[in-house]
């Protein structure tokens, strides 16, 4: 059986018979303006399957739970943090609620205590990359593997268990991501809605921004990493106000996807 052709190969695919028709059938000046809407096009097309893993365009991006339960995933990138984790632990145990938390590898380094709390206190580590670097969507497929390798040792070292789970910086993909953690044996995630909790909006509006896309099986994205604690702690707390007046309940990542 012959492995699906990705979105991103039927766009290149298509573009290049395009533009082979246009060789063919356009002549004089309209050729250049032709091949020019053709490739940005294509391009703008890419680009957008880049930045919302919704679109799958490199490969399959766990962007949602296939449930009819009320049940969603809450999900924390860019930690541990030692300032602001320990208050979201907290405010999780109170609230009785399980998380799943997108760890970058160095900093799990820096605060193993810390990490080992998260997953004693019920909640679960995913890869995040090593050294979270802006430029982790151009890295090479041996850097790529070097660094989610790292993290992956480096996480299973406290947590006792290989992660699972990959969330790229950002939420940026390419065919290299999805190469190099068919490897390692990682699903890549993205999500159903996210906070956007880096900007300087009220807690209500981040809130906001996820509760509009409410559903079974939904996956939300914060950080406990890089956001101010004040912020973060009210985010959450309306969020669970909100979910609990709705009947939703929340459960770890790998809970949702073992659901039928």
């Amino acid at each position: 059986m012959h492995p699906r052709l990705t979105r991103y190969q039927m766009i290149v695919g298509a573009t290049l018979v395009a533009a082979a028709l246009i060789l063919i059938f356009v002549h004089g000046a309209a050729l250049f303006w032709w091949l020019a809407a053709l490739c940005s096009l294509s391009g703008l097309c890419v680009g957008l399957g880049v930045s919302f893993p919704q679109w799958q365009m490199f490969g399959g991006s766990i962007c949602a739970g296939v449930t009819k339960r009320k049940i969603v995933a809450l999900t924390f990138d860019d930690g541990p943090d030692v300032e602001n984790t320990p208050a979201l632990l907290a405010l999780l145990a109170e609230r009785k609620v399980r998380a799943t938390f997108f760890c970058i590898g160095e900093r799990v380094a820096r605060q193993r205590e810390l990490a080992k709390r998260i997953v004693a206190e019920g909640h679960e580590i995913e890869n995040h990359t090593f050294q979270h670097c802006p430029w982790t969507n151009i890295f090479s497929v041996r850097r790529l593997r070097d660094d989610l390798a790292r993290a992956q040792t480096e996480i299973q070292s406290v947590a006792g268990r290989a992660p699972e789970f990959f969330r790229p910086p950002v939420g940026l993909t390419n065919p290299r991501i999805f190469r190099v953690t068919g490897e390692l044996g990682l699903k890549v995630v993205g999500y159903t809605a996210r906070g956007l909790d880096r900007r300087t909006d009220a807690p209500e509006k981040i809130a906001g921004r996820l509760l509009r896309k409410l559903q079974p099986g939904a996956i939300f994205l914060l950080h406990d990493g890089g956001v101010p604690r004040e912020r973060l702690l009210a985010v959450v707390t309306l969020l669970l106000d909100k979910l609990e007046f709705e009947g939703y309940q929340c459960v770890r990542l790998d809970e949702l996807m073992a659901e039928k």
